[in-house]
């Protein structure tokens, strides 16, 4: 893991940090005031709505002197929208704050860059799902991890602007992948052989109810991003050890356990 180097070259790198939304008025302020009390200086706020009409273009036109770019418009959905970004923000880096995500603290991209960067491509962290249980920190992986399952979160990251440009969403798998374009992307680049960096930092805190809190939905798309969309029999039977993990945790006999455990934790 990379440890935080405050003498390094990235004093002067420019983030771009993105928020796509559609009819989010209950949480895009929270989004848009996490990313603006962002302590790293050189940065650029870019919004592409996807023509909202509930009250969230209204609030977004309140930041606009605050704002690099802003869009409401119809669009092809969230990864149609994270392209038009790449293809306006003039940063370093690209960090995608989707609308209800927040950045972990006010100096999360301060934290990152103070960080041995290096000549890596994508710089990745942990990410604190946040549920009425409580907060829960999701460690990140090791790059390798990736040639099975995402080693982190697509919003705990950051990506060189240049090779976010070279590695597009692919809109094409939109129906064979749903909402796993932004794995598709990563995965894409990682086996293209971009360089992938791990830092031990908390970089966003995400609501769990999202759009991709679809467990088994989630390891059939897995499935079909690491094999390529051809058959592969170890990923098959990665596929398959997921599932079988994800309906034990679905028994009562495993509930039930957990909540002992965690009980004992509290005591």
């Amino acid at each position: 893991m990379a440890s935080a180097n405050k003498e390094n070259s990235r004093s002067q790198d420019k983030i771009s940090v993105v928020t796509v939304v559609f009819n989010d008025v209950k949480n895009i302020r929270r989004t848009i005031e996490s990313c603006l009390a962002q302590t790293w200086p050189n940065k650029e706020y870019i919004i592409i709505d996807g023509g909202s009409n509930d009250g969230t273009r209204d609030i977004i036109a309140e930041y606009a002197g605050r704002l690099a770019y802003w869009v409401s418009e119809p669009d092809n959905g969230m990864y149609d929208a994270l392209n038009k970004a790449a293809a306006k923000a003039t940063g370093d880096w690209v960090s995608v704050l989707n609308s209800g995500d927040v950045f972990s603290n006010p100096q999360t991209l301060e934290t990152v860059l103070a960080c041995d960067i290096g000549n890596a491509d994508f710089v990745y962290g942990n990410a604190i799902e946040v549920s009425s249980s409580g907060r829960i920190r999701k460690p990140a992986a090791p790059p390798e991890r990736m040639e099975y399952t995402p080693s982190y979160r697509h919003g705990a990251s950051l990506v060189r602007l240049s090779v976010q440009r070279r590695f597009p969403y692919d809109l094409t798998k939109t129906k064979q992948l749903g909402y796993a374009l932004d794995w598709e992307m990563m995965h894409r680049a990682y086996k293209a052989g971009c360089r992938f960096l791990r830092v031990d930092i908390d970089i966003e805190d995400y609501e769990k109810e999202g759009m991709s809190n679809h467990p088994y939905l989630n390891q059939w798309y897995n499935y079909l991003v690491t094999s390529s969309g051809r058959f592969s029999l170890r990923h098959f039977l990665f596929f398959i050890k997921q599932i079988a993990w994800h309906v034990v945790k679905d028994t009562a006999p495993y509930i039930w356990l957990k909540r002992q455990l965690t009980r004992r934790k509290v005591q």
